[in-house]
């Protein structure tokens, strides 16, 4: 049948993403105390983590890949579950 191949969506992200270490930290903005997370996935533009209580994290906090690092600005973009996909500020 003609038409019925299904095709994988088109990649729509700004940046490619790649696999990085899984741990990870927030720090909510103006804090400086730091939560772990789970690094999904990480790109130039922004991140896709896996943190308890993904409710509870503010839209704009510091990601950092250690907890002594300058990290970057993010804003959430969506939750779902347990994960948050956040852009870079």
């Amino acid at each position: 049948m003609f038409g019925s191949v299904k095709r994988p969506p088109k990649e729509q992200r700004k940046a490619t993403r790649r696999k990085v270490s899984p741990h990870g930290f927030i720090r909510p903005d103006g804090g400086f105390a730091v939560r772990p997370c789970t690094i999904v996935d990480l790109s130039d533009t922004g991140v896709q983590i896996s943190i308890e209580a993904a409710k509870s994290v503010p839209s704009t906090f510091t990601f950092l890949t250690t907890r002594t690092s300058a990290g970057r600005r993010a804003v959430v973009k969506w939750r779902r579950g347990s994960q948050i996909g956040a852009e870079f500020l």
